[in-house]
């Protein structure tokens, strides 16, 4: 790639973490953010100091942020959106003016069919810039905010799945941006990375079942206080995860699978990975129902997921389960998110999905 700076767009854990990070590399980091709060502090600091288990720590120097997007954008070749996956439409919408040919935009992470949202939203705006869009699984960071210019980074990944969509231009993205991410694998698609999200499959169905510790107020470890009926219901989300990606020609790894290569844990049973997840020590459970674990991973994954799921014609009645109960529950709290319609994948055939996906 370039010596042209590289705009974060967002500035969150993750947005903070990778400006900070990229710039102790060598990269010149710009940022975008809503919150004038933070963008102020931002440039009074004059950059973000990344501290804990990355590669690179100290004070990584930014060009500046702001709350202007057009700013932010002009004359970056790479423009990385690091945000909840409840914001990437209203981000496309945000950018549609202001992209331009050749610029890459790498979504931080993908959650599922994150990619297709976007996509389909700056097609919706009129954006004709002949853009490079890519998507990674998750984030390269375990990471929080101590302060807004102080990230902790609790640890690195040393491998996750990136593709670009459609992955017909992976080499393209690679030669462009595998540098920069060494740590990127980019021989998958956008099926893959979106099934690569497990944390669709640990989070919502388990919290559901948390309903009575959550609203009682009771104080718990999310992944330590795990109960062995808590694993089975991961575990039939988990056949129905590996059934979609077989329906697909993608060989996914199961979570047991998973957590064994990613994390410092041991067992045979999603309830043993777990609860013996080293990392995992002190990660306490939600307050609240109006969580992430719902308000995000419903609508923004296992919709998606179910909408790939009856492409290929595979049932998830376990899956639709998990998605009815919390609807039920919350109702107009959950965003309709990306089902098949809003995805614009509605009526398709697996063939024209496929083509989609990959080109």
């Amino acid at each position: 790639m370039t010596n042209k700076p590289i705009a974060i767009v967002g500035g969150g854990n993750g947005g903070q973490a990778f400006a900070g990070w990229l710039s102790l590399r060598g990269f010149q980091t710009r940022l975008f953010d809503v919150v004038p709060s933070t963008c102020d502090t931002l440039n009074e600091k004059g950059g973000v100091e990344v501290m804990g288990n990355a590669n690179y720590t100290g004070f990584g120097k930014i060009q500046f942020a702001s709350t202007d997007m057009e700013k932010v954008l002009d004359g970056c070749e790479l423009i990385m959106v690091i945000l909840p996956s409840i914001y990437h439409k209203s981000m496309a919408q945000k950018m549609a003016p202001y992209l331009k040919d050749g610029q890459i935009v790498l979504l931080n992470p993908n959650a599922s069919l994150g990619a297709v949202e976007f996509r389909k939203t700056l097609d919706d705006c009129g954006c004709k810039a002949d853009i490079l869009l890519g998507a990674s699984a998750t984030l390269l960071f375990a990471c929080r905010a101590v302060e807004v210019g102080k990230v902790q980074v609790a640890g690195q990944k040393e491998t996750l799945t990136c593709t670009a969509l459609p992955s017909s231009r992976n080499g393209e993205l690679k030669e462009r941006i595998g540098d920069i991410f060494p740590a990127y694998n980019f021989d998958s698609d956008i099926i893959e990375v979106s099934l690569d999200n497990i944390n669709a499959f640990v989070h919502p169905g388990p919290t559901l079942l948390n309903t009575g510790r959550i609203e009682s107020g009771i104080s718990f470890e999310y992944y330590l206080d795990f109960t062995p009926s808590q694993a089975a219901l991961v575990e039939a989300l988990d056949k129905e995860r590996c059934a979609i990606a077989k329906a697909y020609g993608v060989n996914l790894p199961t979570i047991v699978e998973e957590y064994l290569d990613q994390y410092e844990t041991k067992g045979n049973t999603i309830y043993e990975v777990l609860t013996n997840c080293e990392g995992y020590h002190g990660v306490m459970g939600p307050k609240s129902l109006e969580v992430r674990y719902l308000l995000e991973d419903i609508p923004y994954s296992l919709e998606a997921i179910c909408a790939m799921a009856d492409i290929a014609g595979v049932p998830t009645p376990t899956c639709h389960a998990v998605i009815t109960l919390a609807r039920a529950i919350l109702g107009d709290k959950l965003d309709e998110g990306r089902t098949a319609k809003n995805l614009g994948i509605e009526g398709m055939t697996k063939e024209q999905f496929i083509k989609l996906c990959r080109g």
